[in-house]
């Protein structure tokens, strides 16, 4: 049986508990927790999560940047991210698929909306193997959406970074503080990377 995990960083804790619920009722059991985009990179390193859906405003870092430095890092890039905003507007999108999103979901939303965002993400015939805990073939495109389709979107953008450019620089790294997030996972299986000091020294690397 394979166990299927979601990163949930969101500011609002509400929130958390609805896509929580939401997402373990589609087979992803194990929910891992941040309430801001620094946490929720260190978890994101620590516990290599299935899935990461990411809210877009949060205080001192926007889930746009959050999304640039989690596909900046080699060990995390490759995880689907889902970004949650009520800012739904063509600027938002078109920043969301310029960085690497694989699906948006625009609030209020209901479970029907973040099944339609899963079964785009990963078909029917995977969604179904992940309800059941089964494992689904790797190496395959997760449904990460096509920026040539959303051209009218992306295109009148000015001083952002493609998926593949600095990530870093747009921002001054405060200090990461005490973390009050609370996981169900057990302990995480890279112990180089398994504190937050650790992934500020990734990130200053970067600048």
């Amino acid at each position: 049986m394979a166990e299927y995990s979601v990163l949930i960083i969101d500011d609002d804790v509400w929130m958390q508990r609805i896509l929580s619920k939401t997402l373990q009722s589609y087979g992803f059991k194990k929910s891992i927790l941040a309430s801001n985009g620094f946490d929720g990179i260190a978890k994101a390193v620590d516990f290599r999560p299935s899935l990461i859906i990411l809210d877009i405003l949060m205080p001192e870092l926007s889930g746009h940047l959050t999304l640039k430095v989690l596909k900046a890092l080699k060990t995390v890039k490759d995880i689907p991210v889902i970004m949650v905003s009520a800012l739904s507007d063509v600027e938002n999108l078109g920043r969301a698929v310029k960085s690497g999103t694989a699906g948006f979901i625009s609030k209020p939303f209901t479970r029907a909306t973040v099944y339609e965002k899963l079964l785009d993400l990963y078909g029917k015939e995977k969604l179904d193997l992940i309800q059941k805990g089964l494992d689904i073939s790797e190496g395959s495109n997760l449904g990460y959406y096509d920026e040539n389709l959303f051209g009218q979107l992306s295109s009148g953008e000015k001083g952002d970074e493609g998926a593949g450019g600095s990530a870093f620089g747009a921002f001054k790294m405060p200090d990461f503080g005490d973390s009050s997030t609370h996981f169900t996972q057990d302990s995480p299986e890279d112990e180089s990377s398994s504190s937050l000091d650790s992934i500020k020294n990734l990130l200053n690397k970067k600048k």
